[in-house]
């Protein structure tokens, strides 16, 4: 099989694992979202056994649900995919004039099978039993939490961190979607502290149970023909270690003591996909010669350059790995704060976030000569656009204009929450303390061109905690008491203070 053939293999496990990890995450999201920030803590203390048992049943049940369906993939791959790897030697049976024992009949691969299915279902459950979250602790220490562990702390947590006033609403939901995304959901060994994210445990499993099937079939083979030699496969990007061996004909002590056969980083070890096939001297043919094996690794092994570094084929490989696992992430946290219904300019900037990775890993690839491989990037399972539509983009672009306007207005040394283009209150409404506007402050405003300052007000500022509301136009400003809905005070453009003049003029040049 190819290296794309086996990566395929163990992908729709792989994504079941994927999906009951955001499915966690998502709902930890929901539920910070409905923890009921415009309530009191009080009362998330009162529901919170209740809330924690709702989502520890629902976890479990989603569990089964994967485990279930893990285990019909399983199925699948150890009866179609061994089936198929069995028959594909029967043209080399029948050039070498020896007859094939049927699949049906051949008891110890059938015996072998069900071995490494019931070891496979053990993992499974193991995976799903052990699960958890690495977070990096205040020592700087990745620390495993079980979890429902993590589940209970993190909406305890941030429940207790919006009720002080501490951190607003979107702050919180951030910094739980960063923290979750950089772990992911994943099996942990609590003995040995080895972790890994359950979507790469689950297909290491299944990996690893095909391989062992796969390797009893070639060993049978090749006894049936009458041969010890073996030929390994080849493909680009092969770890170093692994390049001297790839590509040549071996016997099977040479595969044990020379290509590491039996061993974690040798052939057939974890993350290889080399194979060795039955090679019968003076009757199968080499798929490579030697010069050529020659020709293909000096190619690989000499370096190409990317903005400043230089990359071996096999180091590319691995920066392409590194990129496509931080777009994947985006893409979860794309879908945990729509989950928790984030502000959507913090959506958006996760959108146009994975924009610019997408593109630079197009820009990488093609500069290292590689192939894109996006669907390793959309193997996560998510649906849904990920990108900024022209709309969003448009509406980004404003927000950061925005933003850049009121940065420059807080500078020009104007106080309080900066709002621009603010909602206007109904003026007719508003009473006008004209004792204190005009008899004490001598600002000769009348009651009319206040309310017009407040109708045409460009940007306002909000005080002491939302009790006062300043609004300030081209023509004068207006200071509305919202406790008692007066127009406190108003005065011309003219009498504005070196504050507001630096403002308006930060509002005339856009930012600038």
């Amino acid at each position: 099989m190819t290296q794309g053939e086996l990566e395929k293999l163990a992908l729709k496990t792989g994504n079941l694992f994927s999906e009951l990890e955001i499915r966690i995450m998502s709902d930890v999201a929901g539920r910070i979202k409905d923890a009921g920030f415009s309530t009191a803590s009080s009362d998330w203390q009162i529901r919170r056994l209740e809330e924690l048992g709702k989502a520890e049943s629902e976890i479990k049940d989603w569990v089964q649900e994967t485990l279930q369906k893990s285990d019909e993939e399983m199925e699948h791959i150890f009866s179609d995919e061994v089936y198929e790897q069995y028959y594909q030697h029967s043209r080399a049976y029948k050039a070498s004039g020896v007859k094939m024992l049927p699949f049906k009949e051949n008891t110890p691969l059938i015996r072998l099978t069900e071995a490494v299915k019931s070891q496979l279902s053990g993992e499974y459950k193991n995976i799903a039993g052990s699960m958890g979250f690495a977070i990096r602790g205040p020592d700087g220490r990745i620390q495993a939490s079980p979890l429902m562990t993590f589940y209970r702390s993190t909406l305890d947590n941030a429940v207790l961190d919006i009720q002080s006033g501490g951190f607003d609403y979107g702050t919180v939901l951030k910094r739980t979607v960063s923290r979750m995304t950089n772990s992911g959901l994943r099996w942990i060994d609590y003995d040995s502290g080895v972790h890994s994210r359950v979507d790469v445990a689950a297909r290491r499993a299944v990996m690893t149970g095909f391989r062992q099937v796969q390797g009893k079939i070639n060993e049978q083979v090749a006894a049936d023909l009458g041969t010890n030699t073996y030929e390994v496969s080849y493909h680009v990007g092969a770890r170093p270690s692994h390049q001297p061996w790839q590509g040549r004909v071996w016997t099977m002590e040479q595969l044990q003591s020379v290509c590491g056969l039996g061993t974690v980083t040798g052939l057939h070890g974890a993350n290889c996909y080399h194979d060795y096939s039955p090679f019968i001297p003076g009757v199968s043919t080499r798929t490579y010669t030697d010069d050529q094996l020659q020709e293909m690794l000096d190619e690989e092994n000499t370096p190409k350059d990317y903005y400043g570094k230089s990359y071996t084929t096999y180091e590319a490989l691995q920066e392409q790995r590194k990129m496509e696992r931080n777009m994947r992430a985006t893409r979860q946290q794309v879908k945990l704060l729509q989950a928790g219904s984030a502000d959507e300019k913090d959506v958006i900037l996760k959108k146009a976030k994975y924009q610019g990775q997408l593109q630079k890993y197009a820009d990488f690839s093609k500069a290292m000569h590689l192939p894109e491989q996006k669907q390793r990037i959309t193997q996560d399972g998510l649906r849904g656009r990920f990108t900024p539509t022209k709309t969003e983009q448009k509406r980004l672009e404003e927000s950061e204009k925005n933003d850049k306007i009121k940065a420059g207005i807080k500078q020009a040394g104007m106080r309080g929450e900066i709002t621009l283009n603010p909602s206007i209150p109904d003026v007719s409404k508003l009473s006008f303390d004209d004792a204190h506007v005009n008899k004490e402050r001598n600002h000769g405003v009348t009651e009319l061109e206040a309310k017009s300052y407040i109708q045409n007000a460009l940007f306002s500022t909000t005080k002491w905690n939302g009790a006062f509301t300043n609004y300030y136009s081209d023509k004068g400003a207006a200071f509305v008491n919202n406790e008692n809905n007066s127009i406190r005070t108003a005065f011309k453009r003219e009498q504005y203070d070196d504050a507001a003049e630096a403002a308006m003029e930060v509002l005339k040049h856009g930012g600038a």
